[in-house]
């Protein structure tokens, strides 16, 4: 519904009480010069960080899945921080490194005078800045499935005389080719949403993506909601688009690789080799995660950007104010619900779909991945006109974000969870269905323990998603329930940023926190089964 309204109100206006129908919205877009500029700048940007981000993503899961790097376990664990860092937080820690005048990176530079080398407030500055982001997320899709990967698939392959890059090339990846698309359709599908990173580094040089555009519109008095929903539907052409050639890619093509046999997942071996992996992913996790956050860090503790002079205050606001009491609550509270209630309902929109003949399950999936190409901004409006209309009060709720964070996001848990639940072959429920077992038996005591790293990854992946959600929460909170994200937001705003940094360190807290409980988790689970 909250679709269905974003819609109708592209194509309909008002006109003395009346509702009528009329293509002005339409036109106004397709004969403005800096919609199309908008439109083409979203599809470069976002095409360029998706291939960046999925090539990381990748890399990075297999050589901390399948090889013997040193220090595998945290190297992970960094990896998949800036999850939890607010785009516009990571792309405010960019700006205080790479900006023309005033950033670190520049700053030295220039006082061993080799001039400003680095321009974070460009085209490949915010491709750069946005994959290091998201690149995560590919990680976490695609480690799941290589933990589910039969290793005598590589094995059969290197006593055929691959050697181990010859293997990982023609064998791993192809296998878990779905989980690489489901990442990278993932990737796009965020960057074409994304809203912090292009206003905070796009505006600058007037490099506007249709979100920014969606926000300015929305920034006029009145806002044109005509037009604001017709950008909205460009962007959904472009998931559809992209959710199409994924499936194209696909199709008549089998990825089993979890059958009746047992088998445990192999490392592979690197030898001397593992220590200069091992560097390279440190190098590139002080560039896009110890760097940046020691930045915040530093920013966090001066008096402000740069001063030299470090203080307390800002530490101490974290719980001495009673708004970061009060957002931090309500942070908390939204995030667990939400994010229990978006992963359970992706598993079984998941099971559904490719584990059921049932009547409209692609309609069903079709529709559940539709939010995924909606800009936040634009999805929160349609969940608040729609819930204005309903008759239950949740509108001034925290409620209203609960249901709105559900139905954004929800098709991230069925990617995450599909992928993975289609390397199980179907012979596992059949045999125990053939024992005895009804279906809700089978799925408890089979399905779900085989899937269950792909369930733990979704979980983590909506949770850090939701703890620092910004555009999806702010046309829907009130003063009562405002969110951590909300603050920030607002603290920026004022000009604050050494307040901003200190914020950002309770969300990275907050983050961090929940990595520890899901390995310790993690760890138990695989020190029972041995």
């Amino acid at each position: 519904m909250p679709i269905a309204s974003l819609v109708i109100r592209g194509f309909v206006d008002t006109e003395d009480s009346r509702v009528v129908l009329t293509l002005n919205a339409v036109s106004a877009v397709l004969a403005e010069p800096s919609y199309w500029a908008a439109m083409w700048n979203t599809v470069v940007i976002s095409i360029g960080a998706m291939l960046l981000a999925t090539v990381i993503g990748v890399i990075l899961a297999w050589c901390l899945v399948r090889t013997n790097v040193p220090w595998a376990r945290l190297l992970e664990q960094l990896a998949t921080l800036p999850i939890f860092i607010p785009p516009f937080i990571g792309a405010f820690a960019w700006v205080l490194i790479g900006a023309p005048r005033v950033g670190l990176l520049n700053l030295t530079f220039r006082g061993l005078g080799a001039g400003e080398l680095v321009d974070i407030y460009t085209y490949l500055g915010i491709i750069w800045t946005t994959a290091i982001y998201i690149a995560p997320y590919v990680m976490m899709i695609v480690a799941a499935a290589l933990r589910n990967m039969d290793p005598s698939l590589e094995e059969a392959a290197q006593i055929s005389g691959l050697n181990r890059v010859r293997t990982m090339l023609l064998i791993t990846l192809p296998v878990v080719a779905p989980s690489i698309l489901s990442g990278a359709v993932l990737s796009f599908v965020i960057c074409i949403g994304l809203f912090g990173t292009p206003v905070l580094l796009g505006m600058t040089k007037e490099i506007y993506m249709v979100t920014t555009r969606i926000y300015t519109e929305l920034q006029h008095f009145p806002p044109n909601f005509g037009i604001v929903a017709v950008l909205a539907i460009y962007l959904m052409v472009l998931s559809v688009i992209a959710n199409f050639l994924q499936g194209w890619a696909l199709k008549g093509r089998s990825f089993v690789t979890v059958t009746g046999k047992g088998f445990r997942p192999r490392i592979i071996t690197l030898a001397s080799s593992r220590y200069l992996v091992a560097a390279v992913i440190w190098l590139y996790l002080v560039l896009t995660v110890i760097g940046p956050v020691i930045i915040i860090t530093a920013a966090a503790f001066s008096t402000f950007t740069w001063s030299g002079t470090f203080t307390w205050a800002n530490v101490t606001f974290l719980w001495t104010s009673e708004d970061v009491r009060s957002t931090l609550w309500n942070s908390v509270v939204i995030t667990i619900i939400a994010a229990t209630a978006t992963t359970v309902l992706g598993f079984v929109v998941s099971w559904i779909t490719v584990r059921t003949r049932m009547a409209g399950r692609e309609i069903l999936q079709f529709v559940v991945l539709l939010p995924m190409s909606i800009p936040s901004l634009a999805f929160a409006l349609g969940v608040s006109f729609f819930w204005l209309w309903m008759p239950w009060s949740v509108y001034g709720t925290i409620w209203i974000i609960i249901i709105g964070l559900i139905g954004r996001y929800v098709s991230y848990a069925v990617r995450a969870v599909t992928s993975s639940l289609m390397q199980i072959h179907p012979e596992l429920e059949e045999s125990a269905r053939v024992s005895g077992f009804g279906w809700l038996s089978t799925v408890g005591r089979i399905t779900l323990p085989l899937v269950l790293p792909a369930i733990i990854s979704s979980w983590v992946m909506v949770y850090s998603i939701y703890i620092s959600e910004l555009s999806m929460v702010l046309p829907l909170y009130t003063a009562n329930t405002r969110t951590l994200s909300i603050l920030s937001f607002d603290t920026w705003a004022v000009g604050e940023f050494s307040q901003v940094a200190s914020l950002s360190l309770l969300q990275l807290v907050l983050g961090a926190g929940v990595m520890w409980l899901v390995t310790t988790f993690t760890r138990q689970r695989h020190a029972a089964a041995v």
